[in-house]
């Protein structure tokens, strides 16, 4: 679980979790639950996860990042 993390307004007005440096985009919604992607999945193929329930619960699933932050 996560302690400090925050929601964005990205660069095209789509909302984003913000965790220490890193940026994750929400991916799919699935009953009560979110499952986000890092922001750079694409750029650097990047397996980062991270899943909240309700908005409030965050766990990470796949904390390593394979790039420095942004």
């Amino acid at each position: 679980s996560v302690a400090y993390y925050s929601y964005i307004t990205g660069f095209r007005g789509s909302r984003k979790l913000k965790i220490g440096e890193f940026s994750f985009t929400r991916n799919k919604t699935s009953g009560l639950k979110t499952y986000w992607s890092c922001a750079r999945a694409g750029v650097h193929k990047c397996k980062a996860r991270v899943v909240t329930a309700q908005d409030h619960d965050v766990t990470i699933k796949c904390g390593q990042h394979n790039h420095p932050p942004y």
